[in-house]
């Protein structure tokens, strides 16, 4: 796998992350329009998507739980350059805060959008978009494979629906969400019809992925750039270790420590294999993502704007009470042995003259 392959395909995977959690959050609805997005939101969610996706491929297996404990970690690195995970991001301030920290946005941050919506997701679209592999996909509970099975599209729409409706909020006016959709569509339909077309959709995820080496250039690059942007934004919302940063620290060993028994775990599980995946990458079903999320987010804009207090309300909600329930369950997987994988049936010896003649009545 030449270099150049590879670094086309992480430049697209952060492509991916970013319209998955940012663009639908409004928080940057332009990232490969404006200076900021290209040189510091792109890279940054290119830079965790692929260390991360590597760390699992390399150290575990892909199952749900070992690649949504990565994106906790994910999450907190994000909350954590942007303050958020001091100082909100209400214009008011946190709605509550424990040891320092603004608790429903950390949850929010680090359980539910970034883990989901930043590095699961995205991640899983970009095996069906970009590669011929689905490992990703085999991970998934049974139980959610099996829904995925049954409604492929509709549960595709769903989310892509859920995409317009989170952004409409922040959305500074309704042209502004029909030509964050509209561009934001033609830049990566561009990028992967390239990719595509020149072959790529022909390796596997596992391929397109960072070696160690890669893994040890990706791991020094994103301390740097922690340390940079972790000083460089909002300096001054940085607290003293007593007033907020020991709560952080202390989170972020727990988050690790569960990884890495995350990890242990899914080395000892017999994943499925064979299994083809129900999404299957279509132009046709590519661009009526991308019209069904702008349709909404502009609707919504449009009509529901007057109820955005409303949506707050039922969406953080569902994000707070869907990372705690994450959270126990990759918990759980964690503290538990896996299941003993069904032994193959012992082959019968070949029969012999002696035992023909010893089975004859």
């Amino acid at each position: 796998m030449s270099a150049r392959r590879k670094l086309a395909f992480w430049l697209l995977a952060g492509m991916l992350s970013v319209v998955c959690v940012e663009v639908p959050a409004g928080s940057t609805m332009f990232p490969f329009f404006t200076v900021w997005g290209l040189l510091v939101v792109w890279p940054l969610y290119l830079i965790h998507s692929v260390f991360m996706a590597g760390l699992v491929f390399r150290f575990g297996k892909p199952g749900f739980w070992p690649l949504y404990a990565a994106g906790m970690l994910y999450g907190m690195y994000e909350a954590y350059i942007t303050k958020v995970v001091w100082t909100s991001f209400r214009a008011e301030g946190p709605y509550y805060t424990i040891g320092g920290i603004a608790l429903f946005e950390t949850i929010i941050c680090a359980l539910f959008l970034h883990p989901l919506l930043a590095f699961v997701v995205p991640l899983f679209l970009t095996e069906v978009a970009l590669t011929n592999s689905s490992e990703v996909w085999q991970g998934f509970p049974l139980r959610v494979r099996g829904w995925i099975r049954r409604r492929p599209g509709f549960l595709l729409g769903s989310l892509v629906t859920m995409f317009g409706l989170m952004q409409f909020v922040n959305s500074p006016s309704v042209g502004s969400s029909l030509i964050s959709g509209a561009g934001n569509g033609v830049v990566i339909g561009l990028a992967i019809y390239w990719w595509r077309r020149s072959g790529g959709a022909s390796c596997s995820l596992r391929e397109l992925l960072p070696g160690p080496k890669g893994l040890r250039i990706f791991g020094y690059i994103l301390f740097c750039w922690y340390f940079f942007w972790g000083l460089g934004i909002k300096p001054e919302s940085i607290p003293t270790v007593l007033h907020g940063q020991l709560t952080v620290w202390l989170i972020y060993a727990g988050l690790i420590f569960l990884f890495c028994k995350c990890l242990q775990r899914s080395r000892r599980e017999v994943m499925p294999t064979g299994e083809p995946n129900p999404l299957v990458f279509t132009w046709r079903g590519f661009s009526l993502c991308f019209v069904l999320a702008t349709v909404v987010t502009a609707a919504a804009r449009l009509f529901l704007h007057d109820f955005a207090i409303v949506q707050i309300l039922v969406f953080f909600s569902f994000y707070v009470l869907a990372g705690i329930a994450l959270l126990v369950g990759t918990i759980c997987y964690a503290s538990k042995s896996p299941a003993p994988a069904t032994p193959a049936p012992t082959p019968l010896p070949p029969l012999t003259a002696d035992a023909a003649r010893c089975d004859e009545p």
